[in-house]
């Protein structure tokens, strides 16, 4: 059944008849084979997915950190004085 789900994974009653006529099973069995499998491939997507989504996240945080310690090392070219980072960051800042 593995082979065919990868050919067809929404088999129609028909085909399910037949599956379940050449492996001695009840087209029952067939459906809620198929139904489980396509569960277990959604949630294994899902899984994936969200690993790629968490990995993403802490790559972002960190250049976030990066950028938030530049930032709070920053000089002020007029007085050379260490600016503050609200200074930078805000619109109302710009003289």
């Amino acid at each position: 059944m593995e082979a065919y789900f990868k050919e067809c994974p929404h088999p129609n009653t028909s085909q399910r008849n037949e599956l379940s006529q050449k492996l001695g099973m009840e087209p029952l069995q067939i459906k809620f084979w198929f139904q489980n499998k396509r569960t277990q491939m959604k949630s294994k997507h899902e899984r994936r997915e969200n690993k790629k989504l968490r990995e993403e996240n802490e790559k972002l945080r960190e250049e976030n950190m990066r950028s938030r310690e530049a930032l709070s090392n920053v000089c002020c070219p007029n007085c050379g004085r260490m600016a503050a980072i609200t200074d930078h960051l805000s619109p109302m800042s710009v003289n």
